[in-house]
């Protein structure tokens, strides 16, 4: 009840503020090295890696591999979410997404994920170099 009135208030008050998202989104059909690389780094800033769907639209196949990733790689966050492909117009993958409210960044590419972070930092999303620091452990 209290997280209730306290959101009303701030609501009522104008002073709630949204929290940073910050996500990488992939697919299976990237390179395998690619894709692993992109894991591990995304596991080593528990930044949630968001997969499009499923494997040949098979549960089967794509908890299997799931299963296997998440063995392979400690403290991977990975979830199956294609409303956020659609929120924010992915088309290509990897793609690093950092989101404010309705204010969201978008960097395509090959690329480290914290120099992408670095990149992000004077878009539209508000994303700050102290974030970015606190979330690399620079």
């Amino acid at each position: 009840m209290r997280k209730v009135i306290l959101l009303a208030t701030l609501l009522f008050t104008g002073q709630l503020t949204y929290a940073l998202e910050v996500m990488v989104c992939v697919s299976f059909s990237m390179p395998q090295t690619l894709l692993e690389a992109t894991l591990k780094e995304a596991a080593d800033y528990q930044i949630p890696v968001v997969l499009n769907g499923l494997i040949d639209n098979s549960m089967a196949k794509t908890a299997e591999r799931l299963m296997t990733l998440s063995r392979d790689i400690p403290n991977l966050t990975l979830q199956i979410d294609p409303t956020a492909f659609e929120r924010f117009g992915i088309q290509q993958v990897p793609a690093l997404v950092v989101a404010e409210g309705h204010r969201f960044d978008v960097l395509y590419g090959n690329l480290r994920l914290k120099e992408g972070l670095y990149r992000l930092v004077e878009g539209d999303a508000g994303l700050t170099n102290a974030f970015v620091r606190s979330l690399t452990h620079d």
